[in-house]
């Protein structure tokens, strides 16, 4: 599984002219539609998307192989006014292909799941209520500062828990540190629940 986090474009890459991509939801991220048509997901789901882009030349010279696609996201919070606040998204990227021979190929695609993270005061508050509940039926002697930290650190990487709100998630397709493709995926994450409610992190499959 390869993860990537986004907050800035990452500085290496080389942007050229961007390719428009063919993004889109998983339909089974989406709960419901608002009423202008958005699709709406669970803070506690997945946010999974295919994106397709025209398919590259094989290379001819000898000795060498097309890049495996790749994918790096850049996230923005629309406020109910419009504006847009650049905030972290993590990419869990599991699959691709397509683009075979002949003049005429398959387009080439990526599959991945986005995590938009708590930040992280609210993260650190959600670690700690997740651990409370798991202190409560455990004995008192078991429960020393030191276990309790070594726990609290395991509980803060175990939350997986989306941000609430109306995010625009750009998706930037990469042949090694190219860009070939850029998609936009414009999604409304619902409260849903809590990961220390529900016990067992959402996160994607390995």
């Amino acid at each position: 599984m390869t993860i990537i986090l986004a907050l800035l474009l990452l500085s290496p890459v080389a942007f050229g002219d961007d390719k428009p991509a063919s993004c889109e939801l998983a339909q089974q991220s989406v709960v419901s539609h608002s009423s202008s048509g958005l699709a709406q997901l669970s803070n506690l789901g997945h946010i999974r998307i295919t994106c397709r882009i025209q398919a590259r030349p094989f290379p001819i010279k000898p000795g060498t192989s097309r890049n495996g696609l790749s994918v790096v996201t850049t996230a923005y919070k629309v406020s109910a006014d419009g504006n847009k606040k650049l905030v972290l998204s993590e990419v869990h990227q599991y699959g691709g292909g397509g683009g075979g021979f002949g003049p005429n190929p398959e387009p080439e695609w990526v599959d991945f799941y986005v995590h938009i993270p708590l930040e992280s005061t609210e993260r650190d508050a959600e670690a700690r209520r997740y651990l409370a509940r798991l202190e409560k039926s455990m004995a008192p002697e078991e429960i020393t500062e030191q276990a309790h930290q070594r726990a609290l650190d395991r509980a803060r990487e175990s939350v997986y828990q989306h941000r609430v709100g109306h995010f625009q998630v750009e998706c930037h397709i990469l042949d090694g540190d190219r860009v070939v493709g850029v998609g936009v995926v414009e999604i409304e994450v619902l409260f849903k629940g809590r990961f220390s409610d529900v016990g067992l992190p959402a996160s994607p499959p390995v």
